[in-house]
């Protein structure tokens, strides 16, 4: 297969790659975004985009400032985040669902010099602990951003001659462990995304319609909704669903053919089933990414809406998704296989090749890898050489060549002597009927210093904590974990802690 980046000329603007092509004007007319009660066409968002631009421009912002974007998925989020690379500025996403702590540290961190957000978000930011910021621009109250552009007429605002190779746009990841490290992708890499994952693997087309639970500040997000339809010519869905229920409307009012769901967003769509079933009557392609999908789920969802869900994997740093299921080839529990122009390989302590069956350290090589951590050397240097990244997690390769996951290096641990992944206790629990949702973490007992399994569940609608509940779900693994394996404890809790991108926070669990 051609290399793509090959392809790509050295002075690049991803934006006006987008947006400038002949490719976008053959479909001037057709729908782009949906968003609440509009529709905005590829020739409308071209129009803002470069409106927009003009704006941005004329406030000052030059070439590599960075401009912070911390609003919900919508359409400003979308002009502003082409217009800053269109000018040659650095966009930096910010997602809503994190701290006001970590906020304040990214807009500090990034040196932003302008901020795009909305008035709720902005008070709770006041003040705003940044000595980089000189501008705030709100998309609500009595100047918002939208009548800030009817200033500005279509002439075209050139775009700048970028290279390829230099920042277009920076993602901060979760934070997790420790401060967000801001994430530095070049021009290149939403193209080789979109060729290799949303064209050549999920096979996107411009009948196509998307629907993402992830968010654009997720790297997830912004491939799903952002850049990929716009590849194709496809139109996607700007919506801030915040529930199931609310995931159901939409899809039911937007009839998208594509779902990009996560774990939890499969789970509670299933568990609402009886009173609010799902119209699947749209949807050619169901994808999951971000976190493991249980096979209960999978098996689940197949057997109620005879859809099979093409799970997948990618972080970051690499932008999007570089091992995933096929339609028709899924193999539930497993993150499929390597995409195209990828090379994923599970390596021993040593660096040497594991044999199938075996789990080790995942090595994954590819043209989307980031340029590096912002102001993090070291973190930098300990993560990738050359093309390949040490990511962090564990995985298997099984004898037909599908990968499954085991695990972040920290999250596996050691009972009786032997390594426990805890996500294959998770995928026993998930087939229980009365749970949602489940967290397997080691707890240590302090007298006598032993490591003991916890498993904390929280449960489905209209159940109750109980003894009796408790002695249940651990019968209920007895029979089908060896004894080492089996939880010693169940811990009933609401909901299971999330980072910001909606990934179990094990870190917090056990500390309440």
């Amino acid at each position: 297969m051609a290399n793509i980046v090959e392809q790509i000329p050295d002075i690049f603007n991803v934006a006006a790659y987008f947006w400038e092509s002949n490719f976008t004007q053959i479909f001037s007319e057709k729908v782009a975004f949906y968003y609440q009660d509009k529709t905005y066409t590829y020739a409308q968002v071209k129009s803002f985009i470069q409106r927009t631009a003009k704006l941005l421009a004329d406030l000052g912002l030059d070439r590599e400032n960075r401009l912070a974007i911390l609003l919900p998925d919508s359409p400003e989020f979308v002009f502003v985040f082409w217009a800053a690379i269109w000018i040659g500025a650095v966009p930096v996403p910010i997602n809503t669902a994190c701290s006001v702590d970590e906020i304040q540290y990214i807009l500090q961190d990034s040196r932003t010099k302008v901020l795009l957000t909305n008035q709720e978000l902005e008070q709770r930011l006041t003040p705003i602990q940044s000595q980089f910021l000189r501008q705030v621009l709100l998309t609500d109250g009595e100047h918002p951003f939208l009548s800030l552009l009817s200033q500005h007429t279509d002439e075209p605002q050139p775009y700048v001659q970028t290279c390829r190779d230099e920042p277009a746009f920076w993602l901060y990841t979760s934070g997790s462990t420790g401060k967000p490290k801001g994430v530095i992708h070049p021009h290149q890499s939403m193209v080789v995304c979109a060729e290799q994952y949303g064209k050549a693997t999920l096979g996107l087309d411009t009948n196509d319609i998307t629907y993402s639970v992830a968010k654009m500040p997720f790297a997830y997000g912004l491939g799903n909704t952002l850049y990929m339809p716009m590849a194709v010519g496809a139109a996607t869905v700007l919506s801030d669903a915040k529930n199931a229920f609310d995931i159901i409307a939409d899809i039911q009012r937007y009839q998208p053919t594509v779902f990009f769901g996560i774990p939890s967003a499969y789970a509670s769509i299933l568990s609402v089933h009886n009173i609010s079933p799902l119209d699947v009557s749209s949807l050619r392609l169901c994808v999951s990414a971000a976190e493991q999908l249980p096979k209960s789920i999978w098996h689940n969802w197949f057997q109620t809406y005879k859809q099979e869900i093409c799970e997948g994997i990618g972080t970051t740093e690499f932008l999007h998704i570089f091992l995933s299921n096929r339609v028709g080839e899924c193999k539930p529990g497993t993150s499929g296989y390597p995409v195209p122009s990828y090379q994923v390989e599970i390596v021993d302590d040593n660096g040497f090749p594991c044999p199938p069956g075996q789990i080790g350290d995942l090595r994954v090589s590819g043209e989307s890898l980031m340029l590096g951590y912002w102001n993090r050397l070291q973190k930098t240097r300990e993560a990738i050489y050359g093309k390949t990244m040490r990511t962090g997690d564990k995985y298997v390769c099984d004898a037909d060549g599908y990968f499954r996951f085991m695990g972040r290096k920290d999250d596996l641990f050691k009972v009786n002597g032997q390594w426990i992944s805890p996500l294959e206790i998770e995928d026993v629990l998930h087939q229980h009927p009365q749970i949602l949702e489940v967290a397997v973490v080691p707890e240590s007992n302090q007298g006598e210093q032993l490591t003991q399994i916890v498993a904390y569940v929280s449960l489905q609608p209209g159940q109750v904590p109980s003894p009796e509940l408790e002695n249940s779900i651990r019968r209920f693994t007895i029979q089908r974990l060896p004894h080492f394996k089996t939880p010693k404890t169940v811990k009933f809790v609401e909901n299971l802690p999330r980072t910001s991108t909606e990934k179990i926070h094990r870190k917090l669990l056990g500390k309440n």
